[in-house]
């Protein structure tokens, strides 16, 4: 249960309320009960007070409560015995027995104990208002309770908004603060929706143009006669087209578009194809990595690789001697580089476009971005450590 649920804060001061009703009421029927028990006892104490001051004899005394609407008992010791006491005073007692109250009178040399025949219900006054208010009270709850309820379904709406469902629709036609703060939700996921969709319109129109000159690019490097240059442009267009392809993936997991597809894969092949992305010239003089072992994990290849591309693409980049140096350890991929100490806390690294432009060399603050969205989606963590001026970045497999 939340306790910080505005809900779940309404139950329960319901709950206290309802035992706060049960209490007011229980003490209104004890009070009421004492004040009938108190009025029969006064009207009790006239009667026996009138039978002694006037000497009454037994008999008469059974005439005279006769008259007041007493039926008289003969045999009266197990009828006290089964009943309860409910009060006393000079030469008389009270009993209650099934709803009906016996007056025992008492004097020298005789008993008498007779039915009190008139009803004395309690006082119904106040039971009654305490139950039209508490049925009030339930009736209230009910319908904050139904007026909270779109706030359920906005919550939903919201999930599905930030989980990339982007065609939601929370518009309420009542007038109540809830529907005013759907209807706004509802109004800026539109505009949100409408800003994506011509971003990723205007992103993959750009990407789809740049293919075009980037082929036939491609096709006229075939045609240089100096080998040295051919390959040269070859690799650079070559280069360009999957950049392209990165980009075009980074397109969909920033607008959480991309379906993974996860599957059983060497590690020590991933790496390779990790740097193989990479395209450079001479890897071996800038990436150092050996003893990866072949155990397998369950990852999107293109994906996973891509994370460790952006890795060590951020460790050349930052590095003091242009190097990076990937190492495995038990059931963790290390990216080591030597460079200065991250200035912030890693976690603020994974916001989108993080970087200040007073940096000579800053990029678009995508790259530990990219990588905590993949490792995200494969259930992975990232970590961080100095260690002996080197970046130490850990991904746990």
């Amino acid at each position: 249960m939340n306790f910080n649920s505005l809900i779940t804060k309404i139950v329960f001061v319901f709950i206290v309320s309802i035992i706060l009703f049960i209490t007011v009421f229980i003490g209104n029927y004890y009070y009421e009960e004492n004040l009938l028990n108190t009025r029969l006892s006064e009207n009790y104490k006239k009667i026996t007070k009138h039978s002694h001051e006037n000497r009454l004899a037994p008999n008469e005394i059974i005439e005279y409560i006769e008259k007041l609407n007493f039926q008289f008992i003969e045999d009266g010791e197990s009828l006290t015995r089964e009943s309860k006491a409910i009060g006393s005073g000079p030469g008389f007692e009270i009993f209650k027995n099934e709803g009906s109250f016996y007056l025992f009178i008492h004097g020298p040399g005789f008993r008498i104990l007779a039915k009190d025949l008139d009803r004395y219900p309690l006082g119904y006054y106040g039971f009654l208002i305490l139950g039209i208010i508490f049925i009030i009270f339930v009736l209230s709850f009910l319908w904050i309770i139904k007026a909270l309820r779109p706030l359920k379904l906005l919550k939903e709406e919201i999930q599905d908004f930030s989980n990339g469902k982007l065609n939601i629709n929370c518009k309420s036609d009542k007038k109540d603060e809830i529907a005013e703060v759907a209807n706004e939700f509802d109004n800026a996921a539109k505009k949100i929706s409408l800003l994506l969709n011509s971003r990723q319109l205007f992103l993959r129109t750009v990407m789809h143009e740049l293919k075009t000159p980037i082929a036939k690019g491609r096709i006229v490097s075939e045609l240089i006669d100096d080998d040295k240059q051919k390959d040269r442009m070859v690799l650079i267009f070559d280069k360009l087209n999957l950049l392209i392809n990165d980009f075009s993936k980074i397109e969909e997991i920033v607008s959480k578009n991309y379906n993974i597809n996860k599957y059983k894969n060497h590690l020590d092949l991933t790496v390779e194809k990790a740097v193989d992305m990479m395209m450079l010239d001479t890897p071996k003089n800038k990436i150092d990595y050996e003893n990866i072992s072949k155990k397998t994990v369950k990852v999107d290849l293109e994906l996973f690789a891509l994370a460790i591309k952006n890795l060590l693409d951020n460790g050349i980049k930052y590095s003091k001697d242009k190097k990076v140096r990937i190492q495995e350890n038990e059931n963790e991929l290390l990216i080591i580089s030597k460079g200065d100490k991250l200035k912030k806390p890693l976690n603020e690294y994974f916001n989108a476009y993080h970087n200040e432009t007073e940096s000579k060399n800053h990029g678009m603050g995508l790259g530990l971005y990219i990588v905590h969205e993949i490792l995200k989606m494969h259930k992975m963590k990232l970590s961080y450590e100095y260690l002996d001026e080197h970046n130490i970045f850990k991904i746990a497999l």
